[in-house]
C-alpha cells in the first residue's frame, strides 16, 4: 500500500527572522535559528488552531516513543567525529526531558551513521542543505551534526525542517556546542513539528487581543518582541520594548521557542504541546508507522538483527546480537536456544565490563490492546561463575519510569532456560519492555536472552479486564469456580430448585442462575464459596459489582460478598444479606471504588439456615465503572479495528479531485463518505460499498471552497473513521 500523510503544504519561501547582530556578542553565541517556514504555513497553522481550540483537541495520547537517528559528520579519514558518545547522551536526555509532559520520548533506531567530509566536518554551510536527503533514513528524525554551521556568514546554532509534505523534510541540524547547551535541540525539534518563535511575525500585542491571527498562533504565550540579548543571567526579561499600542512586552524567557539564554529555556505552554501532538499524529505520523507492535503473537529471535530492540544511552555497556558463543570462556552460550543468534552482554574488561556494568535494551513500543491475558515469554542463559542480574521491567509513561516484573541472580548453569511474565496487569496499554542486565564481579558473568515473544495467555479465559463485564450463567460457570475449602458448591439451575418453599422459580432474567441447594447434609450453616478469577481494575474508577440475589426460605442464612487483594490469602466483607427476603429477586450495587487501579478477587459465600428451606440463588453479576466501555462503544470499537485505515492524497487538495484509501478487514460493508466542513455542515455525500481489503475511490471535490474539511466514514449510522482535509 502507499504511504499517504497528512502534512501542511509545501514550497520553502521565505525565512525567519534572525536574531540581532546585538545577540552574537552579548551572549558570545552563534545566532540561534536559521529554520526557514515554508509558503502559506502561517496560513494553515491559523486553521489549524482554530480547529484544535473549537474541538477540545488536547494534547492526550498514549505514550509514543519516537525513533531518532544520529548522523554525525567527521574528516575524510574517519577521524574528529562532530558528536561524542557523551555529548549525544547528553541530547538524548534534553530532548526526552523537553517532551515527556507530552508523553513523548525518544530513542536510537540504530547506531549513529557517519559523514566522512572534512570540509563539512570544518564548516558545514546551510546553502548544500539540498544534499542532505541523500544521507537521511526513512521514518526516523535525522538529526546531523557539524562542528560549525553557517548560512550565508553568519554562524548559526542549527535549523529544521517544518512539516512540508514529505518533500525534503525530515531532519534537524545542529551544531556541536549548541547540541550541548541544553535546549537547542528541543527547539529544533520544536520546528520539526510545526511550532514557530514566540516573536514570530513581530506583530502580536499585549492584550493578546490578536493572538489567533499574530505572533506565534499560541494565546499562551505572551507576545515577545524577540528578546535575544534582553535575559540577564536569572532569567528575567530586562528588555524595554513596546507594542503598537505602546503597552511594555512581558514575554516568557523560559519558553523553549524563544530567544531568550539557551540555560532558561526550559517550559512550554499548553496550545505549543497541543499543536506538537497535533503535528505528530498528522504530520509526522510516519514516525509513529511500524513503531508499535499490534500484531500478536509477536515474537523476536534476532536472526535478522535487532528486530526494533535499542541499546539505551547513559548505561554502561551495550548487548551484543552474536551466534556460536561469547568471546570469554567459562560463560555465556554457546548457541541460540533453538536457532543460530541471540544477545548479550560481554562481561569482559575490568573497569569497563565489569563489575556492575549495566546494560539496557528496550523494546518498541507493544500496545496490548488486542490481548486478553498478555504474556512475556522469553529465553535466558545466565552461565558463569561471576554472574551478575537480568531484570525485565515494563514502562507505561515512554521510559521515564519502569516497574521491575521479572528478574534473576548468579549462575544458573550452562543452560537456555524459559521465563514467562503475566502483562496482565497492562492489559489495554501500550508499554515498552526493558532487559537490564548488571554484570557481575568478573569477565566470567556474560549472559543472553533471545526468542523474545508477546502473546495471549494459554489460559487466556481466566481473567476479567474488558467492562462492563456481564455474567448470567446462560452458558456454563464462565470464568468464575466452586472453592476447594468449603463445605459444598454452588449449582447451575435453570426452573425451580428441588426443595418446596425456598428458592426462585426461574432466572432473573434469561434462563440459568446459581444456587446454593441446602437439602440433606448442607445444612445447618454449610458454606459454599464462588470465586472470581482475578479482576483487573487497572483502567476503571468508582468501581462497582451489581448482581441478582433471591433468597426465599423461612430458615434463610446468609450470603456475603469479599474481596481479596492478595490472590485470596485474606479478604474483606464487602456486602451482606441475612434472613428470609421474600420469593423475589433483588438486586445489590457494591461500592468496590476503594480497589480502583488494583487487581482483585470477588468471592460470594452462601452459608446455609437451619433447614433446608434456606437456598439462596445469584444471577447477572455485572463490574463496571467510570472508564468501562458500554455495548455500543464495544460494538463501535470492532466496526473500528474491522474499518481500520483511512488516507487522503495529495492532502492538501492541488487539483479538482482527491484520492480516498480505505482499509477493510470485514469482508464486503456498505458505508457513507461524508464530508463535512468547519461549520460542521456536510457539503458532500456519497454512499460507498467496501468490499474485504483497500478499498480506492477518487472524489471530486471541485465545487468545495478553499478550507479546511473533516472526511468521515460512517457505518451503522456512526462515525467510524475520520481525517482533515485541506482543500
Amino acid at each position: 500500500m502507499r504511504r499517504k500523510n497528512y502534512s501542511l503544504r509545501a514550497k520553502l519561501l521565505f525565512a525567519l527572522a534572525f536574531a540581532s547582530t546585538g545577540f552574537l556578542s552579548a551572549q558570545n553565541e552563534p545566532e540561534p535559528c536559521g529554520t526557514e517556514v515554508p509558503e502559506g504555513f502561517y496560513e494553515e497553522m491559523q486553521i489549524r488552531m482554530k480547529d484544535i481550540r473549537e474541538h477540545g483537541k488536547g494534547k492526550a495520547m498514549s505514550a509514543s516513543t519516537l525513533p531518532v537517528q544520529f548522523i554525525i559528520c567527521r574528516n575524510n579519514d574517519g577521524s574528529s567525529p562532530a558528536l561524542s558518545s557523551a555529548q549525544k547522551t547528553n541530547v538524548m536526555n534534553e530532548i526526552n526531558g523537553a517532551y515527556a509532559s507530552m508523553n513523548i520520548a525518544f530513542y536510537e533506531a540504530a547506531s549513529e551513521l557517519y559523514i566522512d567530509n572534512s570540509t563539512w566536518n570544518s564548516s558545514f554551510n546551510k546553502s548544500d542543505d539540498y544534499l542532505l536527503p541523500a544521507y537521511e533514513v526513512a521514518n526516523v528524525i535525522n538529526i546531523f551534526v557539524f562542528k560549525t554551521i553557517m548560512s550565508g556568514s553568519s554562524s548559526i546554532c542549527g535549523y529544521a525542517k517544518f512539516p512540508n509534505g514529505g518533500v525534503n523534510d525530515n531532519r534537524i541540524i545542529i551544531q556541536t556546542s549548541c547540541s550541548q547547551n541544553g535546549s537547542t535541540t528541543a527547539h529544533e525539534l520544536g520546528h520539526y513539528f510545526s511550532i514557530f518563535h514566540t516573536h514570530q511575525g513581530g506583530n502580536e500585542l499585549v492584550n493578546g487581543s490578536n493572538c489567533t491571527y499574530a505572533g506565534d498562533l499560541f494565546c499562551d504565550t505572551p507576545a515577545d518582541p524577540n528578546i535575544s540579548g534582553d535575559v540577564n543571567t536569572s532569567c528575567i526579561y530586562t528588555g524595554t520594548d513596546t507594542d503598537a499600542n505602546g503597552d511594555p512586552y512581558a514575554p516568557d524567557p523560559n519558553n523553549i521557542m524563544s530567544y531568550s539564554r539557551k540555560s532558561c529555556r526550559t517550559d512550554w505552554s499548553t496550545e505549543q504541546e497541543n499543536a506538537i501532538v497535533a503535528s505528530l499524529n498528522t504530520d509526522r505520523s510516519y514516525l509513529l508507522d511500524g513503531a508499535i507492535v499490534s500484531t500478536f503473537p509477536y515474537s523476536e529471535g534476532f536472526e535478522s538483527g535487532f528486530g526494533g530492540w535499542t541499546n539505551q544511552s547513559g548505561d554502561d555497556i551495550d548487548w551484543t546480537r552474536d551466534a556460536n558463543g561469547t568471546t570469554s570462556s567459562s560463560t555465556g552460550p554457546s548457541s541460540g536456544q533453538a536457532s543460530t543468534y541471540y544477545l548479550y552482554t560481554e562481561s569482559s574488561g575490568n573497569g569497563s565490563g565489569y563489575p556492575g556494568k549495566v546494560a539496557d535494551l528496550v523494546s518498541p513500543e507493544i500496545d496490548l490492546g488486542a490481548l486478553n491475558n498478555p504474556v512475556l515469554e522469553f529465553g535466558y542463559h545466565m552461565y558463569g561463575s561471576s554472574m551478575g542480574t537480568m531484570e525485565v521491567s515494563v514502562s507505561t509513561n515512554g521510559g521515564t519510569s519502569w516497574t521491575s516484573v521479572w528478574s534473576e541472580t548468579g549462575d544458573q548453569g550452562n543452560n537456555w532456560f524459559t521465563a514467562e511474565v503475566s502483562l496482565a496487569d497492562y492489559f489495554g496499554e501500550q508499554i515498552l519492555i526493558r532487559y537490564r542486565g548488571t554484570t557481575g564481579s568478573s569477565y566470567r558473568s556474560d549472559m543472553a536472552i533471545d526468542n523474545v515473544s508477546v502473546r495471549e495467555s494459554d489460559d487466556n479465559t481466566s481473567v476479567i479486564n474488558t467492562f462492563p463485564y456481564i455474567e448470567g450463567f446462560e452458558t456454563g460457570l464462565g470464568v468464575w469456580t466452586n472453592g476447594s475449602s468449603d463445605d459444598f458448591n454452588w449449582s447451575r439451575n435453570s426452573g425451580t430448585t428441588p426443595s418446596s418453599s425456598t428458592g426462585p422459580s426461574d432466572a432473573q432474567s434469561g434462563t440459568y442462575y446459581l444456587y446454593t441447594e441446602s437439602s440433606g447434609s448442607n445444612h445447618p450453616s454449610k458454606v459454599a464459596d464462588f470465586i472470581s478469577p482475578s479482576v483487573y481494575l487497572t483502567t476503571l474508577t468508582n468501581s462497582e459489582l451489581q448482581f441478582g440475589y433471591h433468597m426465599y426460605g423461612s430458615a434463610m442464612g446468609t450470603l456475603r460478598v469479599y474481596v481479596s487483594t492478595n490472590g485470596g490469602s485474606s479478604w474483606v466483607q464487602e456486602w451482606s444479606q441475612i434472613g428470609n427476603q421474600g420469593n423475589s429477586w433483588n438486586t445489590a450495587t457494591v461500592d468496590i471504588s476503594a480497589y480502583d487501579g488494583q487487581t482483585i478477587l470477588i468471592r460470594f459465600e452462601g452459608t446455609t439456615g437451619s433447614s433446608y428451606t434456606s437456598d439462596i440463588s445469584i444471577d447477572n453479576i455485572r463490574i463496571d465503572g467510570t472508564g468501562g466501555l458500554d455495548e455500543e462503544v464495544i460494538n463501535l470499537n470492532l466496526l473500528r479495528q474491522n474499518v481500520s485505515g483511512i488516507s487522503l492524497y495529495p492532502n492538501p487538495v492541488k487539483g479538482n479531485t482527491v484520492n480516498l484509501e480505505v482499509d477493510n478487514y470485514s469482508g464486503a460493508v456498505s458505508g457513507i463518505l461524508r464530508i463535512v466542513g468547519i461549520d460542521g455542515k456536510a457539503v458532500y455525500q456519497k454512499e460507498l460499498q467496501l468490499q474485504e481489503g483497500s478499498n480506492e475511490f477518487q472524489v471530486d471535490v471541485s465545487a468545495l471552497s478553499h478550507q479546511l474539511y473533516q472526511v468521515v466514514i460512517i457505518l451503522d449510522d456512526r462515525e467510524v473513521l475520520s481525517t482533515p482535509m485541506l482543500r
